[in-house]
């Protein structure tokens, strides 16, 4: 039976590569402490210098974001035919903005959501720590019965 031979290796990516690739992709994932355990939301975000910038209506994020303001943020892509892709994290603390310039500023964004509603509250996640990295693989070699490889 033919066996693979895969190789992949991991590169870690500069905090300039991790930042064109969250601005580059317009939904990613914030994680929030609620109720004593961990949440995920998929959220429609965008770079604001170096900063995450999304709305949000009131409900498990926003009540979460009050009650403990450490957050995470992630995009990724991945492609499942050539097992590749590629993810981006970024730890830092999620506030709600409410001072009246910078939702003066916000507005003049180009942030686009999908999700129905609103939107009346914005929140800024500034990081502490961005990493990232990208996951490659090279093409397959297929060993054959007898030592050879195909």
């Amino acid at each position: 039976m033919p066996g693979t031979d895969r190789r992949t290796w991991i590169e870690h990516l500069s905090p300039a590569v991790c930042w064109q690739l969250m601005a580059s992709t317009p939904v990613g994932r914030v994680g929030v402490l609620h109720d004593g355990g961990p949440e995920i939301y998929p959220v429609n975000h965008v770079v604001d210098g170096h900063s995450i910038v999304f709305r949000t209506d009131p409900g498990g994020k926003l009540h979460a974001l009050h009650r403990s303001p450490a957050v995470c943020f992630q995009v990724d892509a991945v492609d499942p035919a050539t097992e590749t892709g590629w993810s981006v994290l970024l730890k830092g603390t999620g506030t709600e903005v409410a001072d009246q310039a910078s939702l003066e500023r916000f507005a003049q964004l180009d942030l686009r959501y999908w999700e129905l509603g609103p939107k009346e509250h914005w929140v800024r996640i500034v990081p502490f720590e961005v990493t990232g990295r990208r996951l490659w693989a090279a093409p397959a070699r297929t060993s054959v019965p007898g030592g050879g490889a195909g």
